[in-house]
């Protein structure tokens, strides 16, 4: 797998191709061409697709990422009212409008990486529309297809991460193009200036730059990191900086092509930055359709599956319910043999078993069994001197016949007992009660019976 980067300056177009898929690929081409007008013209574009086959024989050229250098691009620093990198995306162009000396509807811009914590403080860095979409066309008219457009401030930042991580905490300087300054904080942008390349010859205003970029993080000693080759006298006021080291097949004039080829390789150094053109504006619709219409199969499946599990469910419930009436027809069947049409067997059998509980009240077979009236009889008898001769029992009817000795009150004592112990479904009731011929004694006859079932005696 290769990936191409491509930068342009006013006198000349490089591109540098990367073959692995790994953060810390091979270098499988470096090539450059030099520009008849600045930064580059279609003859040009065409120049350096013709150079870069010549140095990949036989290998299919992929899309590439294009960087554009300051003197094209526009570096503004904002304050949003939001801390996080999508949602300052979507309102930061409003900032911009009318503060840049460009027509609004020119206005390409994204934001750069801020640092993980958030403060809602960010630097955009926009460019024309017309030169980014201009520049992609003459590309790919040229046989390279452009997928994604960047600023030196994003290859800045990719060239000063390791293979493994992020940029380290610092100021960097770069001078592959004209004089970039960024101070790195947390993964993020926290101060960037751009010069013109003349101005290294001079260094007292970069100087000024750096010696505030440092003031902003609050006394602490900063390192101060250099990319490319640094003119004598920029060099030499900062003895202290460090060089990051970078592959020797790369030349200071491929730095920023080398750089952009690393974008697709470390998608979280640069934020995911990119100046969107039409091209990729259209391929990012059309890969939201693909997604869309995938989702639309996707549910259309999990509805088609789901309303198949109801159907099933429903079936399956049916066909149970279908075994248990079969089943309630053959009990039926055989407990009542005497009803030949089984149609509505629950309604059936409410029917039948109101017709049996008609018959056993008529015979009395609804009342408890004699066992347990005696029982009740037994556990009602007062204390005292009362004595039963006799128990007859007639379906729910019970008859007491006995004495009570000398004192009467121990057989209304007694009828009471019996009306509590049988509930308020029978009666109790004193049917005879009178003196022996003696008197030495009180003879009674009590009759205990469902309510509203008195027949003759």
């Amino acid at each position: 797998m290769h990936t191409i980067g491509i930068s342009i300056s006013r006198d000349r177009i490089c591109a540098v191709a990367l073959e692995g898929s790994t953060p810390a690929p091979r270098i499988a081409a470096a090539v450059s061409v030099p520009c008849s007008e600045p930064f580059g013209t279609p003859e040009d574009a065409a120049a350096l697709s013709q150079a870069l086959r010549e140095a990949l024989p036989g290998v299919p050229l992929p899309g590439a990422v294009l960087t554009l250098p300051p003197p094209l691009t526009f570096l503004r620093p904002m304050t949003l009212p939001v801390t996080d990198l999508p949602r300052a995306r979507a309102i930061h162009l409003a900032e911009l409008e009318g503060n840049l000396p460009i027509e609004d509807e020119e206005i390409l811009s994204d934001l750069l990486p801020a640092p993980r914590e958030g403060s809602g403080f960010f630097f955009a860095v926009a460019a024309r529309r017309s030169f980014v979409e201009s520049a992609s066309e003459r590309f790919g008219a040229a046989g390279i297809r452009i997928d994604r457009v960047v600023t030196d401030p994003v290859a800045l930042l990719l060239l000063a991460s390791g293979a493994a991580e992020g940029p380290r905490d610092g100021i960097y300087l770069s001078t592959f193009n004209d004089i970039l300054l960024l101070r790195v904080s947390g993964g993020g942008v926290t101060a960037a200036r751009q010069f013109p390349q003349a101005m290294a010859d001079r260094p007292g205003e970069i100087l000024s730059a750096i010696r505030e970029s440092a003031g902003e993080a609050g006394g602490a000693p900063l390192a101060v990191f250099l990319i490319g080759e640094a003119p004598a006298p920029l060099a030499g006021v900062l003895p202290y900086a460090e060089r990051i080291q970078l592959p020797e097949e790369v030349s200071s004039a491929h730095l920023a092509a080398y750089g952009a080829a690393l974008a697709p390789l470390r998608p979280d150094v640069g934020g995911g930055f990119s100046l969107r053109t039409s091209a990729e504006a259209a391929l990012e619709k059309d890969r939201e359709r693909r997604w869309l219409r995938a989702t639309a199969i996707a549910a259309g499946v999990a509805v088609v599956l789901a309303l198949g599990s109801l159907w099933f469910a429903g079936w399956t419930e049916a066909a149970k319910a279908a075994r248990a009436r079969a089943l309630v027809k053959t009990e039926f069947a055989a407990v009542a043999p005497d009803v030949r049409n089984v149609v509505q067997a629950g309604v059936q059998i409410r029917t039948k078993l109101e017709s049996l509980k008609r018959q056993q009240k008529e015979l009395g077979t609804d009342a408890p069994p004699p066992a347990d009236m005696l029982q009740l009889a037994s556990l009602a008898l007062p204390k005292g001197e009362i004595a039963v001769r006799e128990i007859s029992i007639d379906g729910g009817r019970l008859r007491i016949a006995g004495d009570a000795g000398s004192d009467a009150r121990l057989v209304e004592t007694y009828r009471a007992g019996l009306a509590g112990a049988f509930g308020p479904d029978y009666s109790a009731t004193v049917q005879e009660a009178g003196g022996s011929v003696k008197g030495t004694s009180v003879k009674f006859t009590i009759l205990v019976e469902k309510k509203g079932e008195r027949r003759a005696s």
